[in-house]
C-alpha cells in the first residue's frame, strides 16, 4: 500500500483531487482516524455509532444500517446520472485547516464485494443514500484491499463559504 501526502493550497480541493479519484472506489475519513485504521488493519463499519461521521445522520444511513462501510464509487463519474449527484455528497466535506482527511483508494479486488445503491428504493427509500455514487462493503475492509491512501491537508481561503459557515456555526454554539 502506497501512502502519500497532498496539500491543497488554493482553489476547490475536489478539483485538485479529482484526477486521483475518478475511476476508483474509495473511502474518506478524518485524518485522525487513519492512525486507528492502520493499527487495527481494517476499516470497520460504524454499526454502533462509535465513529464520528462527517457525512450526515449515521442513524438513517442505508449502508450503515446494512452493516457496511460506505464508500464512494467514482468508477463511472463522467456519466450524466453520476455527475448529477456529485454535489449531493462531496468527499471533501470533512476537509478543513483544522482537520485533514484520508482518502483510502481500493484495489479492483473489492469491486465484486460491493453492494450498490440500487436496492435502496425497494428496501427502504426513507434511508439516506447518494444514488450512483455511494456503495457499501459488507463488514470490515482489510487493508490488503487498499491500493493507496492519500493524506490531504488544506489552506483555506478565509473568505470562502465553508470558512464563513463554520465561523457562523461556532458563534451560534458559543452564544
Amino acid at each position: 500500500m502506497k501512502i502519500s501526502k497532498l496539500h491543497v493550497d488554493s482553489g476547490n480541493p475536489l478539483d485538485t483531487l479529482m484526477s486521483h479519484l475518478e475511476g476508483n472506489v474509495f473511502h474518506v475519513t478524518k485524518q485522525d482516524n487513519w492512525v486507528k485504521i492502520e493499527s487495527s488493519g481494517e476499516i470497520k463499519p460504524n454499526i454502533n455509532d462509535d465513529l464520528e461521521t462527517s457525512f450526515g445522520s449515521s442513524s438513517n444511513s442505508y449502508f450503515k444500517n446494512k452493516g457496511c462501510v460506505s464508500v464512494f464509487d467514482y468508477r463511472k463519474i463522467h456519466e450524466d446520472k453520476h455527475k448529477e449527484f456529485i454535489g449531493k455528497c462531496r468527499p471533501t466535506i470533512p476537509l478543513s485547516e483544522e482537520s485533514g482527511i484520508a482518502i483510502i483508494i481500493f484495489k479492483p479486488d473489492i469491486y465484486p464485494k460491493l453492494l450498490l445503491w440500487d436496492n435502496w428504493k425497494t428496501e427502504d427509500g426513507r434511508q439516506m443514500v447518494v444514488p450512483y455514487l455511494e456503495a457499501g462493503h459488507p463488514g470490515p475492509i482489510p487493508l490488503v484491499l487498499v491500493e493507496k491512501a492519500i493524506l490531504v491537508t488544506v489552506t483555506e481561503d478565509p473568505n470562502s463559504l465553508a470558512v464563513i459557515m463554520r465561523r457562523g456555526l461556532s458563534n451560534v454554539k458559543e452564544g
